[in-house]
């Protein structure tokens, strides 16, 4: 299965570089693979179209699915030349699991989930989905060789689910793209950053950022948000995201927030925004739901706030005190370096691919791991 002696790995991704999902659970880690000599193919499912239409909130065209069904099952033809599979969730959606089972038959699979996915099919508003998916994810890591979770609620679904081997991975950021940047002078700044499915969590704090705005003339700062986001009463400024650009737009906040609603699917979040608040050196405030919890050291990298009075006394605190603001930034800063860096976690995934492949092939990419780390390093 090996090609001119590498250890081949197909990924398959829901998305592009443009899913956030995709890019920072498997594709930011190709890179530390290919340097321990790993050959890797990258096939997402969806272009970048399926994105743009889903943040603009309009209809998927038909004929699109059609098309990346095909590419997918072309892909999958092909499976038996590599050494084993990556899979992102699932390989075809809305589609039952003994698909995906008899396609990958015989190879070994490691299947990563950063959110509490099975519920999109045991919720999911479509009766006929419900119907015929309720257990398709529990289905899937029960035969998968590893699942990756991101965070221990993930962890805990899938072993109930019979999943043989759960290595728990938590979402992690390049430090390289995030260069520490001085508080920033002038308004204070309340950033959040992400996309149009999830700017909804906002709402939550209308009333605090109201507040806010008018007790300090605080800016409001979404990147990544649909360019026709509005809170009543709430000046936005509204910044379209791009991956070049990100970092520096957070630099250019004082605070990030992370508001959610205490619910089973908010539960299974990784919170990716607050690592990277806190690689941008920045204070943060958050609802304690989930892997926000551990994320955050309460008092030391930034606030826990639940109530609408939470939310302001936290902001306000941080608005008035600027050497809080450099201090829970720092901590920040040094929490994410030792716990939630690629630099970190990306040894984890090569040891952990390197276990997986063929006997004879495994002790000569041990020692490529141990250079791959010292590389990273």
């Amino acid at each position: 299965m090996t090609r001119d002696g590498v250890g081949s790995i197909l990924l398959l991704t829901r998305y592009g570089r443009n899913g956030s999902s995709s890019r920072i659970r498997c594709c930011n880690y190709i890179s530390s693979l290919r340097h321990a000599g790993f050959e890797i193919t990258n096939a997402s499912f969806f272009g970048d179209d399926y994105l743009n239409q889903l943040y603009q909130k309009k209809p998927y065209n038909y004929l699109y699915f059609i098309r990346d069904y095909a590419k997918r099952v072309r892909r999958l033809l092909t499976v038996k030349s590599y050494d084993l599979i990556w899979v992102e969730k699932e390989v075809l959606p809305w589609l039952p699991a003994w698909f995906e089972r008899t396609l990958l038959s015989g190879i070994p699979v490691v299947v990563d989930y950063d959110d509490a996915w099975s519920l999109r099919y045991a919720e999911h508003h479509n009766f006929f989905i419900r119907r015929l998916l309720p257990r398709k994810l529990e289905t899937i890591v029960k035969n998968a060789t590893i699942v990756i979770a991101g965070n221990p609620v993930i962890a805990d679904w899938a072993r109930k689910s019979g999943a043989s081997r759960v290595v728990e991975i938590p979402t992690v950021v390049d430090l390289t793209h995030y260069p520490v940047k001085p508080i920033p002078d002038g308004p204070f700044t309340v950033g959040w950053i992400g996309t149009p499915v999830t700017e909804s969590y906002l709402k939550i704090i209308a009333g605090p950022l109201r507040q806010i705005q008018k007790k300090f003339g605080a800016r409001i700062r979404i990147i990544g948000g649909s360019q026709d986001f509005s809170i009543e009463g709430v000046n936005i400024d509204l910044v379209p995201w791009c991956e070049s650009t990100e970092a520096s737009e957070l630099g250019s906040c004082h605070v990030g927030v992370m508001p959610l609603n205490d619910a089973p699917w908010e539960q299974g979040k990784c919170g990716y925004k607050l690592i990277q608040y806190m690689a941008s050196a920045r204070a943060t405030v958050a609802s304690p739901v989930g892997f926000n919890r551990t994320i955050v050291s309460n008092n030391h990298t930034g606030f826990f706030a639940t109530s609408p009075d939470d939310w302001v006394g936290a902001l306000s605190v941080l608005a008035t005190d600027p050497e809080l603001l450099r201090n829970f930034g720092r901590a920040g800063r040094k929490r994410v370096e030792e716990r939630f860096s690629l630099n970190v976690l990306a040894p984890k995934i090569v040891q952990l691919f390197c276990d997986l492949l063929p006997q004879e092939l495994a002790s000569a990419y041990r020692e490529s791991a141990a250079t791959s780390s010292a590389v990273i390093a």
